[in-house]
């Protein structure tokens, strides 16, 4: 469940970063993954330019005018915290007992109980922000059986690595594009699917109300669930200011009550709103989203 990362020619970053974040002490793994993010914050001036650009909307939409040397700053701490994403992507692999109750805090995940109770699976419906990742190994660690839909990366030894490490974790990766008919029969079989519903990859994108403007958003989420009937979670792993993770999963969006595919997005995306707005800077996404 991860967005397309970079071209094959930077398949040697991750490597370097799945050695580093399991040799090496968490905090000197961090401190590693900060000066890679600050490196590529100088170098790649355009997606610089992108996460300064979507903090403006961002900030624009709820009512606050930054000042032009504040955004700076905040798309550093965003590339920064994409660095410890990074880190932690390759460090957890299957997480222990031990491990969820030191590093997780977890709010509402009866939702999650109730949501599967009704025997017609569950849409986990997630995003890019925080560590999605991790998030479906969290799932995965309370004893769901997990299926995430991902987009295959440009390199087939990225492609391996990436599935590998979500493999270690119990989660069944079925590929974006090919996903339809495998994600319908993992919902008849009362299994979770988790989604990223932040990123349009149709070549003929909708564009729905998104802080305040048209964006392209995907209609997939609120389009299976209306049509198979299974309840839509939002869920959101976050990084709090310790480094632990805050596991929140949102009421369920139950299709048959929402009453429309346009009711069941606009929940949706009102909780993605809220997630976002808390943390802007654990938003990764690197294009211009308005654009």
């Amino acid at each position: 469940m991860t967005q397309e990362h970079s071209s094959a020619g930077q398949v040697w970053l991750y490597r370097l970063a799945a050695v580093l974040s399991r040799r090496l002490p968490r905090r000197f793994g961090y401190w590693c993954g900060l000066r890679i993010a600050d490196f590529y914050y100088w170098r790649r001036t355009a997606e610089r330019t992108a996460v300064i650009s979507n903090l403006r909307r961002i900030y624009a939409a709820r009512g606050i005018t930054l000042a032009e040397t504040a955004l700076p700053g905040l798309a550093r701490k965003t590339f920064q915290h994409f660095g410890k994403y990074l880190v932690d992507f390759f460090r957890f692999a299957r997480l222990t007992e031990a491990e969820l109750r030191q590093y997780v805090t977890l709010e509402n995940v009866e939702a999650l109980r109730a949501a599967a109770a009704r025997g017609k699976g569950v849409l986990v419906v997630t995003a890019h922000l925080g560590n999605w990742e991790v998030g479906g190994a969290v799932i995965a660690a309370l004893g769901y059986r997990l299926n995430a839909v991902a987009l295959p990366q440009p390199s087939r030894r990225l492609d391996r690595l990436f599935n590998q490490q979500r493999a270690s974790r119990g989660i069944r990766v079925l590929p974006l594009g090919r996903a339809a008919l495998g994600i319908v029969r993992c919902l008849q079989r009362g299994e979770l699917v988790a989604l990223l519903g932040d990123r349009n990859f149709d070549h003929h994108p909708g564009r729905y109300q998104f802080f305040g403007a048209p964006a392209p958003l995907p209609r997939g989420p609120a389009w299976l669930a209306m049509r198979t009937g299974a309840p839509l979670v939002p869920t959101f792993l976050l990084r709090q200011e310790d480094d632990t993770f805050l596991l929140r999963c949102h009421p369920p969006i139950y299709p048959d009550v929402a009453g429309s595919e346009t009711a069941v997005r606009t929940a949706w995306l009102a909780a993605l709103e809220k997630e976002i707005a808390s943390a802007p800077w654990q938003w990764f996404i690197f294009k211009d989203f308005w654009p």
